[in-house]
């Protein structure tokens, strides 16, 4: 019997031993495709961090990444994920707190820096460099110290209230964050989405304290009470849908700097449009009401932008809510969503708008599984998500033009690129939506073949992306910017108005997400690129 457990001790330290060596030559594998995420890296060794215990803390995180024959050990977990799948809990909402928004804000191209010659993405939409810090665009916690949703929306605390009956994560076989979920607690009705009448305060509000965030019952949008403890970072489930609720908070501030800019530059035409979340037109009255009602945020925006004019999509949205204009996957509206959008722009800006059937060539991405679905793909809910992927529909212009980039954040270092929608993407999943106009690029130029000598910038995040393309059909020259890339520690320093004025551009466009224009570095970044 001795012999016996000996052979068997003596044959698991061996197995053990030889996966400790194979991993001491192994190197990440990139992107998981049954993760729809990049792998982590293998960490510089630099003697700093190795007695500080951070190299050994990253290459743990390496190594749990990297294992050997890990992608079948993350398949088989999937199968079984499946397994504890059943239908009868897909009518419920289940809420998921404390994801990880940086993550999957990176793989919707929140974030991202397309590399042009490998159709890549090189900065924030990948992995972190092997350092273990993200790389200069990647995150927004290096250069703030706080991160992009949850600066603005309050402070989560470790332990804080959790949302929705812990029981659903159970019964659903949750897996991870769904126990995470169940672990944390239960909502309490104080959560704002109950329309009680308490959406008015503004507790638990960060920058309410510093005199930034109060807003008034005209805006009647802030959150409630214990709301931005509870919904910050946090997904949600239902059905086959992943959505990020969120309310109108914030868009005070937001609105004022637009509103600075205009007295600033009185003679140009200035339109604005905030992309609502999918959760304003798919979650339950609990998650799109009371303290998570965006349809309000047009209108703080408008108060509080003087000068402005604010393009009334909710509405245009919400009208072909029945169609395919969100992810179910992903936090972005689909190209059909933001062409409607576009419509609305059009009308507002006096244009005639482009035929999405006639003046473009439509192609797709498929199958496509978005940032979302990376934050939840351990749970048995994703099967649902895995099993009926979507597809990413992208529509190239007919019209003439030219498309450059300049990465370095000047008019200076410039790369041309044969199309406004990277076709030949190579990385895989969710990053794909990063297609359009081929990410959040620091500046873009694009000259068509449109006489009518009509010049625009557009200063935008990620969901400002998928408007791009339609946009060629109606101006002579159009400048694109992403404002995070800009005036913060470590970026490149850039003026819009000496553009606007070298450029005679008439038309300015700011369009961002409802959460984009809540977010600190967002009016940081406006402010440095507009006001300085």
């Amino acid at each position: 019997m001795k012999k016996v457990q000996y052979a068997v001790i003596y044959t698991f330290v061996t197995i053990l031993a030889l996966l400790v060596i194979c991993s001491l030559f192994i190197d990440s594998d990139g992107f998981s495709p049954f993760e729809n995420r990049y792998l982590s890296k293998k960490p510089v060794l630099t003697v700093s961090d190795f007695f500080s215990g951070k190299y050994m803390d990253r290459y743990e995180t390496f190594l749990l990444d990297n294992f050997l024959l890990r992608d079948l050990s993350v398949m088989g977990f999937q199968s079984y994920a499946n397994l504890l799948y059943l239908d009868i809990f897909t009518g419920s909402e289940l809420v998921l707190a404390d994801v990880d928004v940086d993550e999957f804000v990176r793989a919707g191209g929140q974030e991202g820096i397309m590399d042009v010659e490998t159709g890549d993405l090189t900065a924030g939409g990948g992995p972190d460099n092997g350092t273990g810090e993200a790389d200069e665009l990647s995150s927004d916690t290096g250069r703030n110290g706080d991160s992009p949703l949850s600066s603005d929306f309050g402070q989560t605390t470790a332990g804080g209230n959790g949302v929705q009956a812990g029981e659903q994560a159970a019964q659903a076989g949750g897996q991870d964050a769904a126990a995470q979920a169940a672990k944390q607690g239960t909502t309490d009705g104080r959560s704002g989405g109950n329309g009680s009448g308490e959406e008015g305060t503004s507790a638990g509000n960060d920058n309410a304290q510093a005199g930034e965030g109060n807003v008034s019952a005209t805006e009647g949008n802030a959150p409630a009470a214990g709301t931005d403890e509870q919904l910050t970072n946090s997904l949600i489930i239902s059905g086959d849908r992943v959505m990020m609720p969120t309310g109108a908070y914030n868009l005070k501030p937001f609105g004022e700097i637009l509103s600075e800019f205009a007295e600033i530059m009185p003679d140009l035409n200035m339109y604005s449009i905030t992309g609502p979340t999918s959760a304003a037109f798919y979650a339950t009255k609990k998650y799109s009401t009371g303290g998570y009602d965006q349809s309000k945020a047009e209108a703080i925006i408008a108060e509080n932008a003087d000068g402005v004019t604010v393009v009334r999509v909710f509405d245009r949205l919400r009208e072909h809510k029945d169609e395919h204009i969100y992810f179910r996957s992903d936090v972005h509206w689909t190209a059909l969503g933001a062409y409607y959008a576009y419509t609305a722009f059009c009308e507002a800006s006096g244009q005639e708008a482009a035929d999405i059937n006639k003046d473009f060539t439509k192609g797709t991405y498929e199958p496509f599984l978005g940032g979302l679905y990376s934050q939840i793909y351990k749970m048995p809910q994703a099967a649902r998500l895995k099993n009926n992927p979507e597809k990413l529909d992208y529509y190239i212009p007919k019209i003439g033009y030219q498309l450059t980039l300049y990465k370095m954040g000047n008019l200076k270092n410039s790369y041309k690129v044969d199309s406004i929608i990277n076709t030949d993407f190579k990385s895989l999943g969710a990053y794909k939506y990063s297609c359009f106009a081929w990410g959040d690029q620091r500046i873009e130029r694009i000259d068509t073949d449109n006489p009518n000598g009509r010049k625009l910038l557009v200063i935008k995040d990620s969901f400002g992306s998928a408007m791009i393309p339609f946009l060629v059909h109606n101006y002579s020259l159009i400048y694109v910017i992403d404002p995070k890339g800009f005036n913060n520690e470590g970026g490149p320093v850039f003026d819009a108005k000496e553009l606007i004025n070298e450029e005679g551009i008439e038309d300015v466009l700011f369009c961002f997400s409802i959460y984009g224009s809540g977010r600190k570095i967002i009016r940081d970044s406006l402010k440095g690129l507009l006001l300085r």
